[in-house]
């Protein structure tokens, strides 16, 4: 809904959501990971979003205190950030935690971890935004 000079606020319009949005589909998990859950909301301009991935490959080793970037896989189209920078999310596994990035292109990379990722362990990243119209 379109928020108008001189409207008049009313429970109806209040409770319009439209503009809200949900997914669990279309997330391209990347190799070295098992796609666990991935789920999507959007209401209004605000963006949610929550990965959960298993790390099927091999250890990822945190060297001088960080790892190397390591691509987990790409958001759907309509899911994407529209702005002209990556956005950072955080992300952790129980035992490492560290920062996570996703573009425009949808590619969602760890960036930071404060220990090594090792195989068969589970992987939370999540983010929240605001999608420009």
């Amino acid at each position: 809904m379109l928020w108008l000079s001189g409207m008049l606020i009313t429970a109806d319009r209040l409770n319009n959501y439209d503009l809200d949005d949900e997914t669990t589909a279309g997330f391209v998990i990347a190799s070295g990971w098992t796609l666990n859950n991935f789920w999507a909301n959007r209401s209004r301009s605000t963006v949610e979003i929550n990965i959960y991935v298993l790390r099927s490959g091999a250890d990822i080793v945190a060297t001088s205190g960080n790892i190397s970037d390591a691509l987990v896989g790409t958001l759907p189209s309509g899911w994407r950030p529209n702005s002209a920078s990556t956005l950072n999310g955080a992300w952790d596994d129980g035992t490492a935690s560290g920062g996570w990035v996703v573009g425009t292109d949808g590619l969602c990379t760890l960036r930071t971890s404060s220990s090594n990722i090792v195989t068969n362990r589970n992987v939370r990243m999540h983010i929240t935004y605001n999608k420009e119209p």
